[in-house]
């Protein structure tokens, strides 16, 4: 009879482990990262992009450049997506317009990844654009006031931009509460 207790026992402490086993791999959460790419304007490519440290070095301010061009957007013009900054790094920002006014970006692009083509070039924007920029970027009253001069500063043409948008998406941890909780409930008495 003991040697039966014994056995039993033993059975249930594996049961036991093996259902906590199952449980903790149900609890196993996994991250995926989601790119959505769009394009605005013309058809351009990624290939040949250079990174805003490259144009950095390469880019002198004395003549305009043609150039591909990939960097992390910092804001959008929040009424139509008719302008956007370009993070350059080292606190260097550049402002990208859309050819002919033709096409322009998604509101909520800022903090996207943007490859952009067209002509890079050295700018004087007048007191009264940058007070109109500032407008579209929902700036309050006391900044837009506060602009007096005019500001010498990178700007781009583009003719096309590939915007790539990523986004982490987590699975699996909704699931095993989802399951934990049916099974908490699959006629046990708590």
């Amino acid at each position: 009879m003991k040697k039966y207790l014994v056995v039993a026992s033993t059975v249930l402490l594996f049961a036991c482990g093996a259902e906590e086993q199952v449980k903790n791999d149900e609890n196993v959460m996994t991250e995926e990262v989601e790119v959505t790419i769009t394009k605005h304007g013309a058809d351009i490519s990624e290939e040949g992009a250079i990174t805003a440290a490259e144009f950095l070095s390469k880019f002198d301010g004395s003549q305009a450049m043609e150039v591909k061009l990939s960097a992390n957007i910092s804001e959008v013009c929040s009424k139509k997506g008719c302008w956007m900054m370009l993070d350059l790094g080292d606190g260097k920002e550049m402002r990208v317009t859309f050819k002919d006014y033709e096409f322009f970006v998604p509101k909520d692009a800022a903090g996207s990844l943007a490859i952009v083509e067209g002509v890079a070039s050295m700018d004087t924007t007048s007191v009264e654009e940058l007070k109109h920029y500032l407008q579209d970027a929902e700036a309050s009253q006391e900044e837009i006031d506060a602009v007096t001069e005019p500001e010498y500063n990178y700007a781009f043409e583009a003719i096309g931009v590939i915007i790539k948008n990523e986004k982490l998406t987590t699975s699996g941890a909704e699931e095993a509460e989802h399951h934990e909780e049916e099974h908490n409930h699959e006629g046990h008495e708590h």
